[in-house]
Formats: structure tokens, C-alpha cells, sequence
């Protein structure tokens, strides 16, 4: 297996870096807010020994990806992901979004839908920002997790409260941020029913079920709004966080379904 990071010109000007893991790559992975690449580094590993290759973005902001735009939008983020599909997966790519990136995930689908195959989607949400915002307490301990001036207490605490179950580790996410790359305001500039059922691709919905961001019945009325296409998973023990509180789960589910997706193709 090789490891290696690419950069991808994309419409608009713009260059994004991707970690490119193995050869070939078929998935797309694209991070959650103010984080990048190297989140998915584990899931990586597990899906080239699985027989996948993986492209793991750095968002804008990120790594040596061109910094944010003034007036980003959701389809300029879902544009980014769309070309790095186009210029490194040979065909449709299956497309795996944790939290934020599971907004632009389904975005890239409804958007673009001649790059992608499938959606996968981590702790997902975001569609519902509207009409159902997180406490104003979660908002408040949110913000402190990525002000790397704060003692380390106290961003563990916040980290706790936001992303991880009781009894995870939240110190693992002290590192990884980027301050720079917030694109949230992305939710006042579009319209969820453009994109919220992810366009007509197969949809895997991964729940975490201690989710205080994602709470388990917006997975669920994701799923019935989905109808067919979706294939729904309920995982233990872990919050928004997901990726670095159940690895082996995580990996598993996604391995099994893109094994029924090339079954199906």
C-alpha cells in the first residue's frame, strides 16, 4: 500500500489536496468542519486491505488546499469534491462524507451526479439546521474545541461535550484543526430540499447513537425521506465524532456496502 498527496485543479480556480491511498482509488473521503485528510487515515487503511482505494480530501483552508473563498457556497464545495472525483477515480466515485462532509457529500450527489456512485453518510444532519439548531450550549462548547489557546482541559471538556460518548477518548481531536477552513455559513446560503435525499444514489446512513449534534430520529426520518435507495445503520457507543470511536464498525459497514454496490451494479 502506498500512501502519497496529490493536488487537484478545480473549476473556479481553485486547488484541493488530496491523500491519495493506493492505487486506483474508487471512494472520495471528505472530512467533517475545520478538519481534514488525516482523520480518515485509519479507514483508509481498512478499506485498501479490503480492495479500495480512497481519496481523502483536505477541504479548503486545509493543508495546501487554496484557502476559503469569499461567497463559498455549498456547490462551490461540492464542485471541489466533484472534481477531485473526476480527476482521480476512473468512473462514479463512492463518496464517504462525516458529519459536515456528509452535508457535502449528499450535495456532490444532487449536484453531480455523473461522478458518484454512492453516499456514504457519518453522523449525518445538517438538512435540519433550520428548523431544528443545536442547543445554544452545544454551539458554545463547539467553538472552543478548535481555539487551540484555550487549555487542554477545557477543550477536552468541549470535545466531550460535542463529539464524543461518555467514556471516549476526546483528547485524540485536541490536534487536527483548522480554524481557517470554517465554511458553516454554507447553511445560510442554500436549500436543503436540493440536496438533502442525495440526488439518486444509493445512501448508507451510519447513526451514531450518543450524537448530541445528530440526534438517532434525524437518521431516521433521512432514511424514510430516502426510501429504497438507503441502507440504515445504528452504531454504539460513540457521538459525532464516530471515526476515532468505533474504527473496526465503521470500516466494516462501509466495506459491506460497497461490496452489495458492486453486487448491484
Amino acid at each position: 500500500m502506498t500512501r502519497r498527496s496529490a493536488l487537484v485543479d478545480v473549476d473556479g480556480g481553485g486547488r484541493i489536496e488530496v491523500v491519495v491511498t493506493g492505487d486506483d482509488p474508487d471512494v472520495v473521503l471528505v472530512p467533517s468542519a475545520q478538519r481534514g485528510a488525516a482523520d480518515f487515515h485509519r479507514l483508509a487503511d481498512d478499506l485498501w486491505a479490503a480492495g479500495h482505494g480512497s481519496a481523502a480530501i483536505n477541504p479548503r483552508g486545509v493543508g495546501a488546499s487554496s484557502p476559503v473563498p469569499e461567497g463559498v457556497t455549498l456547490r462551490t464545495v461540492a464542485g471541489d469534491v466533484a472534481g477531485v472525483a473526476a480527476a482521480l477515480v476512473d468512473g462514479p466515485a463512492h463518496v464517504v462524507g462525516h458529519a459536515l462532509g456528509n452535508v457535502v457529500a449528499r450535495a456532490t450527489a444532487a449536484y453531480h451526479p455523473d461522478v458518484v456512485r454512492s453516499v456514504t453518510l457519518l453522523a449525518c444532519g445538517g438538512h435540519d439546521v433550520a428548523t431544528t439548531p443545536p442547543p445554544d450550549d452545544v454551539l458554545v462548547h463547539f467553538d472552543r474545541c478548535h481555539r487551540m489557546e484555550l487549555p487542554d482541559a477545557v477543550r477536552i471538556e468541549s470535545l466531550g461535550r460535542v463529539f464524543f460518548a461518555a467514556g471516549n477518548d476526546p483528547s485524540v481531536w485536541l490536534t487536527g484543526w483548522w480554524p481557517g477552513a470554517d465554511v458553516r455559513g454554507i447553511f445560510d446560503t442554500t436549500d436543503p430540499a436540493e440536496w438533502y435525499t442525495a440526488g439518486a444514489a444509493d445512501v448508507l446512513i451510519v447513526v451514531p447513537l450518543e450524537d448530541i449534534l445528530c440526534p438517532r430520529h434525524v437518521g431516521l426520518d433521512l432514511r424514510a425521506a430516502i426510501g429504497s435507495r438507503a441502507r440504515y445503520v445504528e452504531v454504539a457507543h460513540c457521538g459525532h465524532a464516530i471515526l476515532p470511536e468505533q474504527p473496526e464498525v465503521v470500516a466494516s459497514e462501509i466495506i459491506a456496502f460497497l461490496a452489495a454496490q458492486a453486487v448491484d451494479a
